[in-house]
């Protein structure tokens, strides 16, 4: 399953909601990634060609920081806890959450 542009658009919303949530910038989210800048921007923003692992990787370290920072984490809509087993099966999706 692939999100359609819609669906990317109000997934990167939340994954941004989260961000601020967490109180994190992206160069923070990037260095606690080991990602580069850029590719968590990219990712942020979920292009057509992004890899859902990388989101699903965002989706999880961003609802565990703003845990983390005392916050409720914003649901997400396209990517429910619900889906994680067929994303598993699509697309090789881990669980990156982490405990406080």
């Amino acid at each position: 399953m692939s999100l359609n542009e819609h669906q990317r658009r109000v997934t990167s919303a939340e994954l941004r909601a989260n961000l601020d949530l967490a109180d994190l910038d992206t160069a923070t989210l990037a260095a606690e990634l080991g990602l580069s800048t850029a590719a968590v921007e990219d990712a942020l923003d979920i292009g057509p060609a992004t890899d859902p692992a990388l989101v699903w990787r965002l989706r999880d370290h961003l609802e565990s920081a703003a845990r983390a920072a005392g916050a409720a984490p914003h649901e997400y809509t396209y990517l429910p806890e619900r889906m994680r087993s067929a994303a598993q099966v699509w697309f090789g999706v881990g669980d990156h959450r982490f405990s406080d």
